[in-house]
């Protein structure tokens, strides 16, 4: 299928703040930049629903949590133009059984269709790459008394021209 030449990427750490502050870190636009050096911008360019914390769904769009679509542009060392993403951004909390601490599910998707659903192949100004997927569960964790999360992430995205597939593989 359309992508599967291009690795999927899996990974988990521990950091030492809350599930809730990492997923509020994640969503914000404006706070990219201290996670992502490489980072140049990310503006929201529409907002479906907001509030990561809520349960029940938005009485307009019928969305728990929150919902938006994100365009950034980035600066890797290895390319000359910047590397551009429009990704539907979707994030909820997940619901607990047990008081074991909250759990939430970020989920990305590439999209690059205009509202007219045309891809906009004017603009040159950077190297678009396409997410496939981005899931990312998130988990509160006890360290020794003190308040961690867990974050698990996939990752299948298709390489930006200009970068080899054998490199992509070796990463």
């Amino acid at each position: 299928g359309h992508g599967s030449e291009y690795p999927v990427v899996r990974a988990r750490g521990i950091i030492p703040t809350s599930a809730c502050n990492l997923v509020e870190l994640l969503l914000d636009s404006g706070r990219v930049q201290q996670y992502n050096k490489m980072s140049l911008c990310r503006i929201d360019e529409h907002c479906f629903a907001e509030g990561v914390d809520r349960l029940s769904e938005c009485s307009v769009t019928g969305i728990r949590g929150e919902a938006k679509i994100v365009r950034s542009k980035s600066q890797p060392p290895v390319i000359r133009k910047p590397v551009e993403l429009r990704l539907l951004l979707h994030a909820r909390r997940l619901p607990s059984e047990s008081e074991e601490g909250a759990k939430y599910l970020t989920i990305g998707r590439s999209i690059w269709e205009t509202e007219h659903g045309t891809a906009d192949a004017e603009d040159t100004s950077a190297t678009r790459c396409e997410m496939l997927l981005s899931v990312n569960l998130i988990r509160d964790l006890q360290v020794r008394g003190e308040q961690w999360c867990e974050i698990t992430t996939i990752t299948h995205g298709i390489s930006p021209p200009g970068i080899p597939i054998y490199i992509v593989k070796r990463v």
